[in-house]
């Protein structure tokens, strides 16, 4: 018994040290972030005074309604800022059969190699089902060198994309991950 109540102690304290906040998004869905990052939404950064000395051109695209960013404290050092930055796109669709994906992958290789201006590995390019919602995933090397990239997209309800993209260095991919993983699971679409 006395294990017992020590274990559920153990869990609790865990849960409540490791814990979330909610935040509304502009996008139109509600998601959860570690307690440990800092939040760039339009309501975040109209509210929370470390913002007052962001990059002036940063804080219009969120102003705005362009882009958020989410960034990771606990792993970004002065070589690289690890983060989560969302955005919207127009109307399209998630691939739904095996060959979709497979075109869907050689595109989206196709356009990053002429992007970055030389080809970047690919790690995982597939569909997957987060929560209820099918969702096209991407993992690659990022443009910066010992950086890994990795994106989902979402259908929202009104059929506009919603794309949800990561960025951290190699080094940290192991503790950056669970998180970005757990942030993806929470969003939730009003």
């Amino acid at each position: 018994m006395n294990r017992l109540l020590t274990l559920a102690v153990t869990l609790l304290l865990v849960a409540t040290a490791a814990g979330a906040k909610d935040y509304p998004s502009s996008f139109g869905f509600t998601f959860s972030a570690p307690d440990t990052w800092l939040v760039m939404t339009k309501t975040e950064l109209a509210g929370n005074p470390v913002f007052a000395t962001a990059d002036a051109g940063l804080k219009t695209k969120v102003q705005n309604g362009a882009l958020e960013i989410y960034y990771d404290r606990a792993t970004s050092d002065a070589t690289f800022t690890d983060y989560v930055d969302v955005w919207l796109g127009t109307k399209g669709v998630i691939p739904n059969t095996p060959d979709d994906v497979r075109a869907q992958c050689k595109q989206y290789a196709d356009k990053l190699a002429k992007d970055a201006g030389r080809p970047l590995a690919m790690a995982v390019c597939e569909d997957r089902t987060v929560g209820a919602a099918k969702t096209f995933y991407v993992e690659h090397d990022g443009r910066t060198a010992d950086t890994v990239t990795m994106q989902y997209q979402f259908l929202r309800p009104d059929g506009k994309l919603l794309f949800v993209r990561a960025r951290c260095k190699k080094s940290v991919l192991d503790k950056f991950r669970p998180d970005f993983e757990a942030i993806v699971k929470s969003v939730h679409f009003s």
